[in-house]
């Protein structure tokens, strides 16, 4: 019988040719019933829904004369169970209900993991960042300050002479105004506020500005007019932002350059930063012949860019021609985004 049956009705008749309507009856459904009812002449038997299982209908029979008829009829049935109560769905509901806690139980080992090692890496990129500011601290504020610590002590007879004085006191103004220009980079490059692409673009172009100003030498920015707000790390801000540092300072001090034209190019995954001056150029480091188009590794401070650039993923590529200028490029990869910003390809030209 299907489990969704509502109730069963059972009908049984005795035979008696002398009087039939005296005929008496009792039933009992084996697993319901633990006695014998009595229906008295009744010839129907009702039960509602019945659980799953096996069963036996017994009906037995008593005449006028008051004789039962013990063998009686007997009526077997089976009421099959609902899918969610067989065997086969109990077992593989409790196997899916383990592998679920085991996935689960699994998933949280992971997180907990994961989260560990992004601690210990932030951990680590926090020390590193001290180790970091303490170097550049010491390499630059420390520097300075020890400098203008020896040229506020001059020896008694350099007090008498007015040119020597004011000498010294221009040393000891441009020192100072380095050690602030340090400080103010040092305190952009902690500041995480500034971890974005627009960030360093707009502070590149102001350092540009003022270093190059004070240098008597031309600037000529070619830039974005609007520089998507790419996150970007704190190495990768100052491992840039030191590269382009020094490629403008070599220009500055070795090229005689009385112009630098800075470009700046964004791509769909990245970056390319261009600096170009009108100075002397540079020769191949073991030939006389120019090195027009080739990588220069000679010098410490282009080794250093090289593998500031290398580090944040990058690569740096110098072309040169003697009394034609030098053109450092900088292709460094962005982090890929969710969403790309499309980029105008108006600029301003400064």
């Amino acid at each position: 019988m299907p489990p969704d049956h509502r109730q069963l009705e059972f009908r049984y008749a005795g035979l008696s040719f002398a009087a039939p309507n005296k005929v008496r009856f009792k039933y009992r459904l084996d697993g319901i019933d633990s006695e014998w009812v009595d229906a008295s002449t009744r010839r129907t038997a009702f039960y509602s829904r019945l659980p799953a299982g096996t069963y036996s209908f017994r009906v037995i029979a008593c005449n006028d004369d008051g004789v039962w008829n013990s063998e009686g009829a007997t009526l077997g049935f089976t009421v099959d169970p609902f899918l969610w109560h067989t065997w086969w769905f109990i077992g593989g509901t409790l196997l899916a209900a383990a592998a679920a806690i085991a996935l689960f139980a699994r998933y949280l080992t992971r997180k907990r993991l994961q989260r560990r090692i992004e601690q210990a890496e932030r951990k680590h990129a926090v020390e590193r960042e001290r180790t970091r500011i303490a170097q550049d601290i010491h390499d630059d504020i420390g520097a300075s300050l020890s400098r203008i610590a020896m040229l506020s002590q001059p020896v008694d007879s350099d007090l008498t002479e007015t040119g020597s004085t004011t000498a010294t006191l221009s040393r000891i103004y441009n020192t100072a105004r380095e050690l602030t220009r340090s400080l103010d980079e040092i305190v952009w490059a902690v500041d995480p506020k500034h971890d974005t692409l627009d960030s360093l673009a707009d502070y590149m172009g102001k350092f540009a500005h003022d270093f190059l100003s004070a240098a008597n030498v031309r600037c000529r920015l070619n830039i974005p007019v609007s520089v998507p707000t790419w996150p970007l790390t704190a190495e990768f801000r100052h491992n840039l932002f030191l590269s382009f540092k020094e490629t403008l300072n070599n220009a500055v001090k070795h090229a005689a350059a009385d112009e630098i034209r800075i470009s700046l190019e964004l791509r769909a995954d990245h970056l390319e930063l261009s600096v170009q001056d009108n100075g002397r150029g540079l020769r191949a480091p073991s030939a006389s012949a120019p090195a027009a188009g080739n990588r220069i590794t000679s010098g410490n401070g282009l080794r250093n860019i090289e593998k500031r650039i290398s580090r944040i993923g990058g690569r740096c590529e110098i072309a040169s021609l003697p009394g034609q200028g030098t053109t450092v490029l900088f292709t460094v990869a962005v982090p890929k985004q969710t969403s790309r910003q499309t980029l105008s390809n108006n600029s301003d030209r400064l």
